[in-house]
């Protein structure tokens, strides 16, 4: 198991913590890269709130700085800090945002083939998002979208 993937696999067991006694996703036998959820998986994961915790798993796993995914997030860092050491959940914006870029990272495997290329494009600035690399993109819900449109002109050859 990479490191990366045991990064994954942390992400989720904050976001979607197993019952006691249930195989964790970090232990169960079919971990993969991909972990999607329907809409009503991420509104109950939004009311439940999504631990402070994340950051440090899910700054691995897009191999960005915390300073980086602080700024995605749309959030300060005194105040993460403060959340973190009392193991509070983040805000319900940066929780939306955490959901976002996990969703587009999917896209991203759909659109590469691999999770290394996915990644490498969306950490890359692109002249279609006015430079910003695609995670920065998805800060907002309107960057998100055009990162969808980008993806799927790239798939099926489409116009942006």
């Amino acid at each position: 198991m990479t490191e990366r993937t045991k990064s994954l696999g942390a992400v989720w067991n904050i976001i979607e913590p197993s019952p006691a006694g249930a195989v964790s996703a970090v232990d169960g036998p079919q971990l993969s890269s991909s972990y999607s959820f329907t809409n009503e998986q991420a509104i109950r994961i939004l009311k439940r709130g999504i631990s402070s915790r994340v950051i440090e798993p899910l700054s691995e796993y897009l191999s960005v700085g915390k300073g980086e995914l602080v700024g995605i997030l749309d959030l300060d860092r005194t105040t993460l800090l403060r959340r973190a050491t009392r193991d509070q959940p983040l805000p319900t914006h940066s929780a939306e945002n955490v959901l976002r870029v996990l969703e587009l990272k999917d896209a991203a495997i759909a659109t590469f083939e691999t999770e290394a290329m996915a990644l490498d494009w969306m950490r890359r600035p692109h002249p279609m998002l006015d430079g910003e690399s695609p995670l920065e993109s998805a800060a907002t819900s309107f960057g998100a979208r055009r990162v969808r449109d980008i993806l799927l002109a790239i798939q099926y050859g489409g116009v942006v």
